[in-house]
C-alpha cells in the first residue's frame, strides 16, 4: 500500500476508534441513568472494538504519529478503567465520583482526538501533495518517453492512478462530511477489490452508528415517558387509579393496538383498564384462567421479566396456555408483549399489550420500558393496598371512639340525676330540717357530701369532655364581670383551703373588668385552677389568685406554692386525661380532665392559657381574655354551693 493510502487509511481507522469509544462512553451512561444490563454488553463490545481499531492505528500510523496514537490508548484505558471501577463500586458516591472521572478523562481523550485527527489530515494532504508533485514528474518524464515512443504505457498509469484516488477522495470526503454532522452520507463502491471493499466496511458502519444513535433516543424517550408515568403513578392510593394512570401511559409513548391491566384476585384476573377500540371479546382473555394458566404467570414473574411473543400464530406461543392463545387470536394480535407486576414474591396481575401487525415487533427498548413501568405498577399496588388496609383500620377506629364518646355521654347523663338529689337530701339532712344531728352523724354527712360534690364533679368533666368530642360545646357569650367571678370562684373554694392549712389570697380591680364571655365556663375554669392548686399544695402552702388590666385584656394568674410540675411533663400538661408522673406518685386523686377542659374553654373565649412551673417549686397558671368594648358590669351575684373537681 503506497503512503497516501496508508494515510487515509489511517484517517478512517482513526474516525471509526472514536465511534467506538463514544459509543462505549454513551453504553456507560446508560447503564448510570437506567440500570439495565444489556448497556454493559454494549459497554463491553465497544470497548473491544476500540482496542482492535487503536491495534489497527497502530500499525497504520507513521513514526510521527505513534506518540500520539500511543497517547490516545493510554487516555481510553484510564477512561475505561474508571467506568470499569464504577459499575464495580459498592455505594453510589463511590460511583457517581468514578463515572465523573471516566467524564474528564472522555473530554480529554476527545480534545486529543481532535488534535490526532488534524495530524491525520495534514499528513495526508502532504501525502497527497507529495503524490502529486511525484505524478507531475513522471507526467514529464512520460511526456518524454512518448518522444520515444511509450505513449501507451504512460496512458495506462494515468488511468490507474484516477481510477485508484477518485474512490480515496471520495472515502475521506465521507470521513470529513460525518465529522460535520451527514450522518446519512453513503459511498458509492469503485475502484479496486480493497477500495470496493473498504466502502462498503464503510457504509455498514455508518449504518450500525445511524441504528446505534435511533435505538439510543428510543430508548432514552421510553424513559423518560417511563419516568413521568412513575411520577403520576405515586400521586395515587387507589389501586384502580393506578392502573388507569398505567394503560393511560402505555398509549401515550407506545404503539399499541389493545393493551388491559388485569389484577390476581384467586382464580380470577379482573379486567381493569382497556382500549376503548376494544373487542366484545375482551372479557373471554381476562376471564377465569386454569390453575396451569395462572402458575404460567407466576413464572414468568418469578424471572422478574417480559413474554414476548413476534408471531402469535407460530410455534413461539405454543408455551401460551391454550385458552388465553386462544382468546388474543381472536381479537386479531399478531405481536405479544406481557409484563407480570406484584409486590415482592406475590404476583398481584399483568400488563397485555397486543399490536395487530406482524410486521411490528416489540423492540428490546419497548419491553424495557414496559418492565419498569411493571415494577412501578407494583409498588403503587403494595402502596395503595397498605394505604387502604390503614384507611379501614381508622374508619373502625373511629367507630370505636364515637361509640365511646356516646356511652360515656349517656352514662354521664344517667348519673347526674340521682347524685343530685343525693346532694339534695345530705343538704337537707345538714340544716336539721328533719332534727338535730349528732357530731359523729355531722362528719359523716360532711363527708358524704364532699366526696358527692367531688363526683358531681368529674361526672361533669366527663359530660363536658364528651360534648366537645361530639362537637355539641358551644359557649353563649355575654358581657359579664369577670373580677365577681374569681371572688365568688375563691368563697367556693376556701373551705377547702382552710381545712389543708393554706392561705388562700385573691386580688381584683375593685371596679370590675368586663368581658365579652359565658359566665358558667368562665367559672368553670376558675374553679378548675383553684381547686387544683389546693389540691396540690402541701399544708402550710399559700395559693395567690389576682385579677388585672394589662392593655385591652384582662389578666387572671393562679399561683401556689405546691409541687409543681415535673419538666418532661408539661408538654401533655393540656392532654385528656393526662395527669403528672409526681402527682401520680403521691397518690393525690383526680381525672386529668380539668386542665384540658379549661383550654378548650379559654380558646371558645379567643384567649390564651399558659402555664409555668418548676417541680418542687409551685405551679402558675395565667389566663388571657380580651376585654369587653361595651357593656357595664352587671351586678354582682355570689356563687352558692360547689365542691372541688376531681
Amino acid at each position: 500500500m503506497d503512503l497516501h493510502a496508508k494515510a487515509q487509511a489511517a484517517q478512517l481507522t482513526n474516525l471509526a476508534m472514536e465511534d467506538e469509544f463514544l459509543a462505549a462512553q454513551r453504553a456507560a451512561r446508560e447503564y448510570q441513568a437506567t440500570g439495565d444490563l444489556r448497556t454493559l454488553t454494549e459497554y463491553s463490545t465497544g470497548k473491544s472494538r476500540f482496542y482492535a481499531s487503536l491495534t489497527l492505528l497502530s500499525r497504520l500510523a507513521t513514526a510521527d504519529e505513534a506518540g500520539l496514537v500511543a497517547a490516545q490508548g493510554r487516555l481510553a484505558e484510564l477512561a475505561f478503567g474508571a467506568v470499569d471501577q464504577a459499575t464495580a463500586a459498592a455505594g453510589v458516591a463511590q460511583a457517581t465520583h468514578s463515572y465523573a472521572d471516566a467524564s474528564a478523562i472522555s473530554a480529554r481523550f476527545l480534545a486529543r482526538s481532535a488534535a490526532l485527527r488534524a495530524r491525520l489530515a495534514h499528513d495526508s494532504d502532504v501525502l497527497a501533495a507529495e503524490g502529486s508533485r511525484t505524478l507531475d514528474a513522471g507526467r514529464g518524464w512520460v511526456s518524454a518517453i512518448l518522444v520515444f515512443g511509450l505513449m501507451v504505457p504512460v496512458i495506462a498509469v494515468a488511468v490507474f492512478l484516477r481510477w485508484v484516488s477518485g474512490p480515496l477522495h471520495a472515502a475521506t470526503s465521507m470521513v470529513r462530511r460525518r465529522a460535520r454532522g451527514d450522518m446519512h452520507i453513503r459511498l458509492v463502491p469503485g475502484g479496486p477489490a480493497d477500495l470496493r471493499d473498504l466502502a462498503q466496511s464503510m457504509n455498514f458502519l455508518s449504518d450500525e452508528t445511524n441504528r446505534m444513535r435511533e435505538a439510543g433516543a428510543d430508548r432514552a424517550r421510553l424513559q423518560a415517558g417511563v419516568r413521568q408515568a412513575a411520577i403520576r403513578i405515586r400521586e395515587h392510593l387507589r389501586g384502580q387509579e393506578i392502573l388507569t394512570e398505567a394503560v393511560t401511559a402505555v398509549r401515550e409513548h407506545l404503539q399499541v393496538d389493545w393493551v388491559y391491566a388485569g389484577i390476581v384476585r384467586g382464580g380470577q384476573v379482573t379486567l381493569e383498564g382497556v382500549n376503548e377500540s376494544a373487542r366484545d371479546a375482551d372479557g373471554d382473555v381476562v376471564g377465569y384462567l386454569p390453575p396451569d394458566a395462572m402458575d404460567w404467570l407466576r413464572g414468568i414473574y418469578r424471572n422478574r421479566s417480559s413474554h414476548r411473543v413476534q408471531d402469535l400464530a407460530g410455534p413461539e406461543a405454543q408455551d401460551i396456555p391454550v385458552q388465553i392463545r386462544k382468546g388474543l387470536l381472536e381479537l386479531g394480535g399478531a405481536v405479544l408483549l406481557l409484563t407480570p407486576f406484584g409486590a415482592g414474591p406475590e404476583l398481584l396481575g399483568a400488563l397485555g399489550l397486543l399490536r395487530y401487525d406482524p410486521a411490528s415487533p416489540w423492540t428490546d427498548a419497548e419491553a424495557a420500558a414496559v418492565e419498569s413501568l411493571a415494577r412501578d405498577i407494583g409498588r403503587g399496588l403494595e402502596h395503595a393496598r397498605l394505604y387502604e388496609g390503614e384507611e379501614h383500620l381508622v374508619a373502625e377506629l373511629k367507630s370505636l371512639d364515637a361509640a365511646k364518646t356516646s356511652f360515656l355521654a349517656s352514662a354521664s347523663h344517667d348519673l347526674r340525676s340521682p347524685l343530685t338529689s343525693i346532694i339534695g337530701y345530705v343538704e337537707i339532712l345538714a340544716d336539721e330540717d328533719e332534727g338535730p344531728l349528732l357530731p359523729t352523724q355531722a362528719r359523716m354527712l360532711d363527708a358524704v357530701d364532699r366526696n358527692a360534690r367531688r363526683l358531681m364533679t368529674l361526672i361533669e368533666n366527663m359530660l363536658t369532655t364528651t360534648k366537645i368530642e361530639m362537637g355539641g360545646f358551644t359557649t353563649r357569650r355575654s358581657p359579664v364581670d369577670l373580677a365577681g367571678l374569681v371572688t365568688a370562684a375563691a368563697d367556693v373554694i376556701r373551705p377547702a383551703a382552710a381545712a389543708g392549712g393554706l392561705d388562700l389570697e385573691v386580688s381584683c380591680p375593685p371596679g370590675g373588668l368586663i368581658v365579652d364571655g359565658d359566665a358558667d365556663q368562665l367559672d368553670r375554669v376558675l374553679i378548675n385552677l383553684l381547686s387544683n392548686a389546693v389540691k396540690y399544695t402541701p399544708k402550710g402552702g399559700q395559693v395567690r389568685t389576682s385579677l388585672a388590666c394589662e392593655g385591652d385584656a384582662a389578666v387572671l394568674t393562679v399561683a401556689d406554692t405546691g409541687i409543681g410540675i415535673p419538666a418532661p411533663d408539661q408538654a401533655a400538661l393540656f392532654t385528656r386525661f393526662f395527669r403528672a408522673s409526681n402527682a401520680v406518685a403521691g397518690a393525690v386523686p383526680g381525672s386529668g380532665l380539668g386542665m384540658s377542659i379549661a383550654r378548650t374553654i379559654v380558646a371558645n373565649h379567643d384567649g390564651d392559657i399558659s402555664v409555668e412551673s418548676a417541680e418542687g417549686a409551685g405551679t402558675t397558671v395565667t389566663v388571657r381574655i380580651a376585654l369587653s368594648k361595651a357593656g357595664v358590669p352587671p351586678a354582682r351575684t355570689d356563687r352558692a354551693g360547689g365542691g372541688l373537681p376531681g
